[in-house]
């Protein structure tokens, strides 16, 4: 088996969408069953975006931390647990990552300005990146730009959480987390 070459833009696209569709389910790791903490852990960073963005007795932002939440759960599930090995995981996972990316170069545009979509472009040039390493089954290269996706990707949804919100979800969270805390104690 020979080195693959790049990928193109326009077949990275085509081949996401495939793997949205007729390959839902399937695995696209050519070294097969191989595990990084760093590429499939830092899915779980996901939920911080709605833990910024949350706001109390607000059922909007309560969908937002909800949605990302379960983010992390299908990130690390399908790049992690599953990694390597055909499972339903990626298929989910691929459909919400996509469709929270949307949401989010949307969100950018309708709460704060167009140009707050440029926030995008670093995570999604580290995941074309990550693709083409998958492409050329550059395990080493795959690993640092799939990680510097979920971080890059987490760092610019929480930025826009932070503009359109400041602290106040963190500080909610902080409350409700308090609030069942007491409650649990209580029950004991």
């Amino acid at each position: 088996r020979g080195v693959r070459r790049e990928m193109g833009f326009a077949k990275t696209v085509t081949t996401h969408l495939r793997n949205m569709t007729s390959n839902f389910g399937r695995t696209c790791m050519p070294w097969g069953v191989k595990r990084s903490v760093a590429a499939g852990c830092s899915g779980a960073l996901f939920a911080l975006p709605g833990v910024v963005a949350f706001k109390e007795d607000d059922a909007t932002t309560t969908a937002m931390l909800c949605a990302f939440v379960a983010q992390a759960v299908l990130s690390v599930m399908s790049d992690y647990v599953c990694t390597g090995r055909d499972s339903v995981w990626h298929g989910l996972d691929r459909w919400m990552s996509s469709g929270m990316t949307v949401f989010m170069v949307w969100y950018a545009h309708a709460a704060l300005s167009p140009k707050h979509c440029a926030i995008a472009v670093p995570p999604l040039f580290c995941l074309y990146n990550s693709k083409n390493a998958i492409a050329r089954g550059d395990w080493p290269r795959y690993v640092a730009w799939h990680t510097a996706w979920h971080v890059s990707a987490v760092a610019g949804c929480c930025a826009v959480m932070y503009l359109v919100n400041g602290w106040e979800g963190v500080s909610a969270v902080g409350r409700e987390v308090g609030r069942m805390t007491r409650a649990v104690k209580g029950e004991l």
